[in-house]
This record gives C-alpha cells, sequence and structure tokens, in this order.
C-alpha cells in the first residue's frame, strides 16, 4: 500500500459517517450476541478481516470463528489465518474435494465465466451446500457472522434491503455488520488498526484495484472478460501455469 493510500484511508477513517459505520457495526454484532451463540464466518479476505477484528472487540471470548477451506485458494493467507487463531477459537473445516478433484469437476460443469446465471447459480449451491450453517447447527450455534456487503452486487443489495442485517434462514440466523459498509470503508478500518490482509489486494493492474479485488480462488475465472487471467498470470504465474495447462480456453483471455 502506497503512502498516499495510506493517508488518504486514514482520513475517510476520522470522518463522521465512517464512525457511524463502526458503531452500527458494533450495535448488530451486540444484537446478535444476545440472540444466541455466534461463529464468526471468516474467509480470510478484506471483508472477514474487519469481521473479525470487530467481533474480537463486541463479542464475550472466547469467540468462535469458522473457516471452510478450498484446495485452490491462493497463497499468503496465512499470515490473517495465524492472526485470528491466535485470538480466536478458529475451527477449519478441510476442503470436501482434493484440487484434482475439482479439476474434473469443473470439467463437467464448466468454468465460472462460461456458466449462464442459472447453472452458475445451482453450481454455487451445490459448492457451499450449506456446510457453514449445517456446522453450527451441529456444534450448538445459532447465529452466524458474515461479511457481505451490499455494494458487492445488485443482488446482495436487493437481498439485504429486504433482509436487513440480521436475518432468519436454514434454521439460525446471520448477522452482517458489514452490510452497508463500502469497500473504502473496510480499507479504512485495517489501515486505522494496522490489521493484516491477504497480499492479493496489493496486485493493483489490470484495472483491479484494491477495492475491486476480491479473494477468490485461482481456479474461479469469474470476470474473465475484465482481466481477471490476465491478472492471475502476472501476480501468480504458478497457479495460471496449472489453470492453462488444464483449461486451454482461458489463454485466449490473455
Amino acid at each position: 500500500m502506497t503512502p498516499m493510500q495510506r493517508a488518504t484511508y486514514l482520513a475517510h477513517w476520522r470522518t463522521n459517517a465512517m464512525q457511524r459505520r463502526v458503531s452500527e457495526a458494533r450495535a448488530v454484532l451486540e444484537r446478535a450476541s444476545a440472540l444466541g451463540r455466534v461463529s464468526v464466518s471468516m474467509s480470510w479476505g478484506k471483508d472477514s478481516v474487519v469481521v473479525g477484528h470487530l467481533a474480537l472487540q463486541c463479542l464475550p471470548p472466547p469467540v468462535a470463528m469458522l473457516h471452510i477451506a478450498s484446495s485452490y485458494r491462493l497463497p499468503g493467507f496465512e499470515r490473517v489465518q495465524a492472526y485470528f487463531a491466535a485470538r480466536a477459537n478458529l475451527h477449519i473445516i478441510e476442503p470436501r474435494r482434493t484440487l484434482q478433484e475439482t479439476i474434473e469437476w469443473l470439467r463437467e460443469v464448466g468454468l465460472p465465466h462460461e456458466r449462464t446465471a442459472a447453472q452458475q447459480r445451482a453450481v454455487v449451491k451445490a459448492i457451499k451446500k450449506d456446510v457453514g450453517t449445517a456446522w453450527c447447527i451441529d456444534h450448538g450455534f445459532g447465529v452466524q457472522v458474515m461479511g457481505i456487503r451490499a455494494d458487492e452486487s445488485k443482488a446482495r443489495r436487493a437481498f439485504l434491503r429486504a433482509k436487513g442485517a440480521i436475518y432468519d434462514a436454514h434454521g439460525i440466523k446471520f448477522a452482517c455488520p458489514l452490510a452497508w459498509w463500502t469497500a473504502k470503508d473496510v480499507w479504512a478500518y485495517i489501515v486505522a488498526h494496522d490489521l493484516p490482509y491477504h497480499p492479493l489486494y496489493d496486485c493493483e493492474t489490470h484495472g483491479h484495484t484494491r477495492e475491486t479485488l476480491r479473494n477468490t480462488g485461482w481456479l474461479s475465472t469469474d470476470g474473465a472478460e475484465r482481466g481477471r487471467i490476465v491478472w492471475l498470470r502476472e501476480h501468480y504465474p504458478e497457479q495460471y501455469a496449472v489453470l492453462a495447462r488444464q483449461f486451454e480456453q482461458v489463454r485466449a483471455y490473455t
């Protein structure tokens, strides 16, 4: 992160609007804590860094955190994981498929950028299968805290407007303390508290900035037409080489 970026985020941190965001997020977490045992979902992306840090301040210890691991995550998450593992009761659900099994499965269902919207929804549902929710229910957690934000997509904006920051689904409650935060808010919080973050966010090239980059696995080709593949080739050449070898069609995007 450049000195100018850091100064800009620190200036944003000092605004009244940013402080209101933090107060509102804390209030959501306090309400969630009153509703039952809470587990915090952690992806090691920028949003979950902030959610995790807020949870450590607002929830009674030990704070339970849940990470659902992927067989094709980008390297560099380790420092973030270690930070929270040292401060919370971290539970990790290991990948259900090996990397090779995932590749074979993707040959059947297609890469993300090749699917229709309906196909993508079906695949996402098959991947997740409410694994986190099932874990919460099995371990007696009635509330799952998520780091989702309305400005990530039109669908999430519509969903959060309809449901609110705390809602019922699949037999438990979900709490979204960052529901109305922007990516700028997230980075202002990270900088102000000097929190660790995944190094992928410093790879600001090919039209991608730390505010638009997402912590998705290297087999995920969402955004191929917007430079995602050429970005991967430049910053994660080892992972790109495997992707291009297994799915030659992605070379067309580089």
